[in-house]
């Protein structure tokens, strides 16, 4: 077994046990989690526990004096790092690097409200360089998989499905209208292709499990994207 397929099988095992972790300390709710809830494609329960370990990582965080945008920026260059890895054909370490760019894409919030520098131009940044990430990440795709133009279109659907997720969300903020719920938000994207990534690792040299998962993407966020834009077209005559 390669060093990337043992990195691989590492991650998700040391994902459970972490959860399970979590499940072992005191019950907590978390607004946001609650606020925007859970799908089949990531449970709203996994997601609560998750946020557990965030809050631990945010006190610590503020104490050691990290700001915020230097998380952000952390989580950018770890995005950069995962799509690099990924164009190489090291898709057990693109997983491990996707996985802990999501995680300081979670923990900047945290610190930010933690330390009372929560601001909406930090919002803005936060969810500007997110796109990046993701924009890396396929990126990488598109370079190992090149020279075959059926998976590359694969990709860039996946990835234009994300965005469009993430616009709906958007445009229901600038319109006042609370976010529809939906399918394939950014944590489960996230989630679903660290997966994708790990198992094709252990299964190296097949590709098959990315590729599934980058077709339930492609799939379902395009789905959730149509419903969400739907849903506030109704809501904006409705008002």
């Amino acid at each position: 077994m390669t060093l990337d397929a043992s990195a691989g099988l590492a991650l998700p095992a040391a994902a459970l046990v972490l959860l399970a972790l979590a499940a072992l300390g005191p019950a907590a709710t978390h607004a946001r989690v609650t606020r925007e809830g859970g799908t089949i494609f990531l449970g709203e329960r996994v997601m609560q526990r998750a946020y557990r370990w965030i809050d631990l990582l945010a006190r610590a965080a503020v104490r050691l004096g990290l700001r915020a945008d230097t998380i952000t920026w952390l989580s950018v260059v770890l995005g950069l790092v995962a799509g690099v890895l990924a164009a190489l054909g090291h898709l057990g370490f693109s997983a491990w690097a996707l996985a802990l760019s999501g995680l300081c894409d979670g923990l900047d919030g945290a610190v930010a409200r933690r330390a009372g520098t929560a601001s909406p131009a930090g919002a803005v940044l936060d969810s500007a360089l997110d796109r990046y990430v993701e924009f890396f990440y396929c990126a990488g795709l598109l370079v190992r998989f090149a020279g075959q133009t059926p998976v590359q279109l694969l990709v860039l659907v996946a990835l234009f499905g994300g965005f469009m997720v993430t616009y709906s969300t958007a445009k229901a903020e600038a319109l006042g209208l609370p976010p529809p719920r939906g399918w394939m938000k950014r944590p489960e994207r996230l989630v679903w292709l660290i997966g994708g990534a790990t198992v094709s690792a252990a299964l190296s040299p097949s590709d098959l499990p990315l590729l599934l998962v980058l077709g339930v993407i492609a799939v379902f966020a395009h789905l959730s994207a149509a419903l969400r834009l739907r849903a506030l077209v109704a809501a904006s005559v409705r008002g």
